[in-house]
Order: C-alpha cells, then sequence, then structure tokens
C-alpha cells in the first residue's frame, strides 16, 4: 500500500492473479481479525516512544464507502444517516518536541448494527459510542508505558466529564479544546469564569489552510488563563466519578481578524500545571500539533491510499483493509 500507494487489491496484486486471491485469502481468513490487525499497529510505536514526552493525538473519521440501496455490503449509517460506511477512531503518538510522527497507538474501527433505541443521557459512559476516547487512551497507557509523559490531546467531541475523572495519572495528562460550556463547584459557568481572568500576552500564530474553511493566514492571538473545577453533571448516570475535578483553561482569543473571517478562539482544558504566560503558550503549541491527525486522515482518504474508493463486497472486509490502511497511511 505504501509502494503504491493504493488499497485496490488489483493494483497491490500488480496484476498477477496468484498475488490478488492470496490477498483475498488473508481478507477472508477467520483468524485475522481486526482487534489482531490494530494491536498490530504499536507495534514499532512501543520502541519509539521510549524516554520521549509523547502526545497521544486522537480523533474520529467517517469512512464513506459507495453503496446503493440494492448494495449496502453490510454497512451501517454514519452522518446523518444519509450514508454508509465505517468509522475510524485512532490515535497517533508524536514526540512533544518536534512533532515527528512516532506511530500509531491503538484505536477502533466499528460499522454500527441499527440505532440505540435508548435516549444518550439515559445510558452511562461505558455503554456510548464516546467510550472510545477513554478506551483508546487507557490502551496508550500500555503501549506508551516506556515514554517519560503521555499528554493526550483531542478536540471537542472528547470534552467528557468522565474522561476528565478517571483517565489522569502520574505523566498521564490531557488537553482537549472545551465543547460544554460547564457548572464549576462555585455555581459559575465555565466560560463566565473565563471571562474574569486577565488577558495576559499575545502571539502571531500561522494557521494552515482548512479546505473549504478558510485559508492559510497569521493569527494575532490573545493569551488568558486560570483555574477551574468542574462539577460532575447533575444527569449522569455515572454516580461512580468524583464530585469534582481540578483543571486549568487556557484560552486564546483573535481579538482583531480581516474582515470576511471566521475569529480563532480556543478554550482549551488541560490537567498539566500551568505557572505562567509561557506555560500557557505551551499548551497552545501542543494543542497545534492535533493537526497532524487531520493530515493522517487526507492521506487514508482523498489525496492517498483513497480507501473510500474500496470496492471490497462486505463490510468485515471493508473493515479489515481499513485496519490495514491505518498502518500504511501513518508510514506515508
Amino acid at each position: 500500500m505504501v509502494a503504491r500507494p493504493s488499497v485496490c487489491l488489483r493494483r497491490l496484486a500488480r496484476g498477477r492473479r496468484s498475488q490478488l486471491v492470496g490477498f483475498g485469502r488473508f481478507l477472508a481468513n477467520r483468524r485475522v481479525t481486526v482487534n489482531r490487525l490494530i494491536e498490530g499497529w504499536s507495534d514499532q510505536t512501543t520502541v519509539a516512544v521510549a524516554g520521549r514526552h509523547v502526545l497521544a493525538i486522537q480523533d474520529t473519521s467517517e469512512i464513506n464507502f459507495r453503496t446503493t440501496s440494492k448494495r449496502q455490503r453490510g454497512l451501517g449509517e454514519i452522518g446523518k444517516g444519509n450514508g454508509r460506511g465505517v468509522l475510524l477512531h485512532a490515535m497517533l503518538a508524536l514526540d512533544a518536541s518536534t512533532g515527528s510522527c512516532l506511530g500509531p497507538v491503538a484505536g477502533r474501527i466499528w460499522t454500527r448494527r441499527g440505532r440505540i433505541k435508548i435516549a444518550h443521557q439515559k445510558r452511562r459512559t461505558k455503554s456510548k459510542e464516546s467510550h472510545r476516547w477513554i478506551e483508546t487512551a487507557e490502551r496508550a497507557k500500555i503501549v506508551l508505558a516506556a515514554a517519560v509523559m503521555v499528554t493526550v490531546v483531542a478536540d471537542r467531541e472528547s470534552d467528557i466529564f468522565a474522561e476528565w475523572a478517571t483517565l489522569p495519572g502520574p505523566n498521564f495528562h490531557l488537553i482537549t479544546r472545551s465543547m460544554h460550556d460547564r457548572r464549576l463547584v462555585n455555581g459559575n459557568s465555565l466560560y463566565a469564569a473565563a471571562e474574569r481572568f486577565a488577558f495576559t500576552t499575545q502571539r502571531r500564530v500561522a494557521l494552515p489552510t482548512r479546505e473549504g474553511k478558510r485559508q492559510a493566514r497569521l493569527a494575532t492571538l490573545t493569551l488568558r488563563f486560570g483555574e477551574v473545577e468542574l462539577a460532575r453533571p447533575e444527569n449522569t448516570r455515572d454516580r461512580n466519578l468524583p464530585q469534582s475535578v481540578a483543571l486549568t483553561l487556557v484560552e486564546v482569543v483573535e481579538r482583531s481578524l480581516p474582515t470576511g473571517t471566521e475569529a480563532v478562539h480556543w478554550r482549551l482544558l488541560t490537567t498539566h500545571q500551568v505557572a505562567d504566560a509561557a506555560a500557557a503558550w505551551q499548551i497552545v503549541d501542543w494543542y497545534k500539533m492535533r493537526w497532524t491527525i487531520e493530515q493522517f486522515w487526507r492521506l487514508l482518504k482523498l489525496q492517498g491510499l483513497k480507501l473510500e474508493d474500496s470496492q471490497l463486497e462486505t463490510a468485515e472486509r471493508l473493515i479489515k483493509i481499513t485496519a490495514i490502511a491505518v498502518k500504511a497511511a501513518v508510514a506515508t
């Protein structure tokens, strides 16, 4: 896959029928499971992370395979129900100092089997799809055991109270972009508390192009930060969680911007201690490295392996080819 680059079995076989048949038999083999393939992602990563501070960046993407009403290939709904495919959750290890990619860590690949009828708020975290954020980070504690420090970095969907309450440990930290204006133990809201933090310093930050959303540009960001204590959500089904969690909120705002552009506004929650503006900017810099996983999705789907073009006939084989393609995309 890396050499071609493609996931098309005919292209990988280079016209040799024996190779094509061999690839097909491999994917059909019941002993070749998606769990075993995912476990193999981290074979080299466990060695490469030794002695480093590792950023463990995780994210989820939908792999939209082409289907028709008569040829759904056993795939479940994705998006808003207007497509069919598989969901891929992946974690990549980066060197926190250099940003170099050290390899894949862990993840999950699945296709939905119908719709869950029990309301989201009436289920415990372990019975929700969102538990993948916690499950993958827990696996990272094993895979990345040789690292001197691990910081799990994720976007807003990972802002889950159960994650803040259960994952952090000695030299195991989190940085997540806030999605919820949470209730604090003092009765205030998270965002209202941030309004009382004093702005400290400014920095010009290079923003990469986001296709269809923005052009690359330099943004002048203003920083403020402070300690907050999140209260456990009142309606949670996870009654075993602590009543509160102490974190640091780092907020960067683009207060003046070019006409017709959307302002940058990041609210980053972290378990790292932040004593001064320099430490707060370090949190921002680590969060910026999350962009690497967006490049990974691009290589996997749009401009590299073009995984979504695969014509394999069954969901089982499509999930397996996805698991193999993850390692190829990271190598690329």
